[in-house]
């Protein structure tokens, strides 16, 4: 616990500096602490930097860390490439989550099949659809995957909910799916509340359920901050992670 605040301050502390020196960014819209997604991507020429979510991981098998980042690239209007490598570095117990582990490093690209409520001056559900290839982790362990997701997202002043679906080809060449609902408080508050439901299920692991409860915070117009705890149950284990990170976004060109 004592690394993963040490991890945090000096991410924050990082972040902070670079942001300062951004005039040129937009509002960050963090997207962690979720394990999902929602039904928008990035403007074309910007790029949101995700650090983390830094997460302590505790089951009666073990604790472990890992720090993780997400790169997103606002391509063309309407489509963003995503790398995501949430948990490709993993420090402590290997055996600790090692069913999420296996869906975490990705090359992504993830399109607005329908605009709405989450582009500016559009109304009803956004859609998006996400795919893209998963590879090894570090250590390498496993061969190449792939993976599609669907996601459905509705914005009201007070609420926000985002329904994702995803089918996984696995690394070992067994099947996985995901399905998880994310709900947030007024868009409009400079700290609102944020919630997850998460299941997974694979051929070759145990089922996993999670709830996951926490806040993100607007610091200024490049920056937002986020925070969750998670409890899960995977098989008769449980699984209480702590997670932390930050979002900045920075305009590349036009």
């Amino acid at each position: 616990c004592i690394v993963a605040r040490v991890g945090l301050r000096r991410s924050i502390s990082v972040a902070m500096a670079i942001a300062a020196l951004l005039g040129g960014a937009r509002a960050a819209r963090a997207y962690r602490p979720f394990d999902e997604t929602d039904a928008s991507v990035a403007e074309t020429g910007t790029i949101e930097l995700e650090l983390g979510p830094l997460t302590y991981t505790h089951q009666a098998s073990g604790d472990a860390y890992a720090p993780g980042f997400i790169f997103n690239l606002g391509a063309v209007h309407r489509l963003e490439l995503v790398l995501d490598a949430s948990k490709a570095f993993l420090f402590g117990n290997a055996h600790v989550d090692a069913q999420r582990r296996q869906l975490d490093t990705s090359l992504t690209a993830k399109y607005v099949l329908r605009e709405g409520s989450l582009q500016e001056g559009g109304s009803g559900i956004s859609v998006a659809a996400e795919a893209g290839p998963l590879f090894p982790t570090v250590p390498v362990a496993g061969g190449l995957g792939a993976s599609l997701a669907l996601i459905a997202s509705q914005r009201w002043p007070a609420l926000t909910i985002d329904v994702n679906v995803e089918g996984d080809l696995l690394r070992d060449d067994s099947y996985g799916f995901i399905g998880g609902v994310i709900i947030e408080g007024p868009d409009a508050w400079r700290v609102r509340p944020v919630s997850e439901l998460l299941f997974a299920t694979a051929q070759h692991a145990a089922n996993t359920w999670s709830a996951l409860g926490g806040a993100i915070w607007t610091v200024g117009p490049h920056l937002s901050i986020d925070g969750a705890l998670r409890i899960a149950q995977q098989d008769d284990e449980g699984v209480f992670e702590v997670r932390a990170g930050l979002t900045w976004v920075i305009d590349v060109y036009r």
